[in-house]
């Protein structure tokens, strides 16, 4: 767009803001935020590495019989394969679900000092056993959406309850790093999700405001942070924990994946 400025007599030339088109809406945006698993990428796989991981480290830390009871208590079966995904493991973040750790060794006998020093310690143990990226695998499409999404001016970004730098590595290791302006988790904010803090935080650092900013992700948590961040939009994807139907109650509009993603 030129815009002629009579008085001093000079040209300006402004840059249209770029349109997000998500289904059948277009949505004037400068700055999409991301959740990332179950969002950006697969979450199955990542729950059941990190489950594993978990697992193995409890087991030298405190015991088989413990690890058995850390098991129900998140809400994972790993010798059946199964997970509850609206569990302690599938949404929490780290620092929340270490008391629920602490809480199966309490019921083990342990102190609560004790126990909460025993959830830490195997915890930490896990996470130095993983490798990048984490068990995290890309759905399929992605890269290509979000580097047409970059192409066209739009600012992009995270916000996961994975920690920070993890999910800064696995990024890098997934080869998409660069393709965002900036990645927030659990350790950067005083609130997880669904409160706001997340995206506001990211509104800071990117230098963007509320009412030209859209959400995306794939859980009920996600489109709640968005709204009370008071977005422009929030849109859901079906290829994580929610169905359908639960996301249309809150999300401006639901699509089967951010493949499916386009901007102008």
């Amino acid at each position: 767009m030129i815009l002629w400025h009579a008085r001093n007599k000079f040209l300006l030339w402004v840059l249209p803001t770029p349109k997000l088109i998500a289904g059948n809406k277009a949505i004037e945006c400068k700055l999409i935020v991301f959740d990332k698993d179950g969002t950006l990428v697969d979450y199955r796989q990542v729950n059941f590495e990190l489950a594993r991981a978990r697992r193995r480290s409890i087991e030298k830390v405190v015991g088989k019989e413990a690890a058995d009871i850390w098991e129900r208590a998140v809400g994972v079966d790993l010798k059946e394969q199964s997970m509850d995904y609206h569990g302690p493991l599938g949404t929490l973040p780290t620092r929340d679900e270490l008391l629920v750790a602490a809480a199966a060794f309490y019921m083990k006998g342990f102190s609560w000092d004790v126990a909460r020093q025993l959830a830490q310690d195997a915890y930490d143990a896990a996470d130095k056993s993983m490798k990048s990226p984490y068990g995290s695998v890309l759905l399929e499409g992605v890269t290509k959406a979000l580097r047409k999404l970059k192409d066209h001016g739009l600012k992009l970004a995270i916000a996961s309850t994975y920690a920070h730098d993890r999910t800064v590595e696995s990024l890098k290791t997934l080869k998409i790093a660069s393709l965002f302006d900036a990645v927030v988790g659990p350790e950067d904010v005083a609130n997880g999700k669904p409160s706001p803090d997340m995206i506001l935080e990211l509104l800071k650092r990117t230098g963007c405001r509320a009412n030209e900013t859209v959400m995306i992700g794939d859980s009920m948590s996600d489109i709640r942070m968005g709204k009370s961040a008071k977005v422009k939009a929030c849109i859901g994807v079906l290829t994580g924990i929610t169905p359908k139907q639960e996301l249309e109650k809150l999300a401006d509009v639901v699509i089967d994946s951010v493949a499916q993603l386009d901007a102008v």
